[in-house]
């Protein structure tokens, strides 16, 4: 997949995070919510791109230049990166420091890490989609697993590009007519 339809599907994930998973981020008044919708956005739209850190030539390795280096060559691309046991440890650990923080900061930092979480584990799925699969049960087995057989740049990342915004626009819509409803 490519960085657009990876960035899709984060915002996809990020929608959904808002909507289902943190109900909270609606219902704590509208400019915290806009806020709070905001940072969860913000941390789908970087996980979606993050798990690329392992290709010097992705978009979030020419910005991490450093780093990306140092992964690709010691890990390769879609290795240990492109695992979900990597990204659920990186997640907990990214959480678990969020409790050093106080009041708003809190918050806010909290919602970034599970926005980002999500957007990672987008860029997986979406990868599942490829001929190339992700490496689903790494370290335990280097196998690569995949649920289609799309090539990257192709039919699959314009299906994302279509079916995101669908989604996006359903969620919205579920959240719009029953506010348009009540008495």
């Amino acid at each position: 997949m490519n960085k657009p339809a990876h960035l899709m599907g984060g915002l996809t994930a990020g929608v959904a995070v808002s909507k289902y998973l943190e109900p909270t981020i609606i219902n704590s008044g509208a400019v915290d919510s806009i806020v709070n919708i905001g940072v969860v956005l913000c941390g789908a739209l970087l996980g979606s791109l993050l798990p690329d850190i392992d290709h010097r030539k992705s978009y979030i390795g020419r910005k991490l230049r450093v780093a990306s280096f140092i992964i690709s060559k010691t890990l390769g691309h879609r290795s240990i990166v492109h695992t979900p046991i990597v990204i659920f440890a990186f997640s907990a650990l990214l959480y678990s420091l969020t409790t050093q923080f106080t009041g708003i900061i809190h918050s806010l930092s909290r919602l970034f890490v599970i926005g980002m979480s999500y957007g990672m584990f987008s860029h997986l799925l979406l990868d599942m989609l490829t001929r190339r699969g992700i490496p689903l049960l790494y370290p335990f087995s280097s196998k690569s697993f995949r649920i289609a057989n799309f090539k990257g740049g192709g039919i699959g990342d314009s299906l994302t590009m279509i079916i995101g915004p669908i989604l996006i626009g359903l969620m919205v819509l579920d959240s719009i007519i029953p506010f348009l409803f009540r008495t």
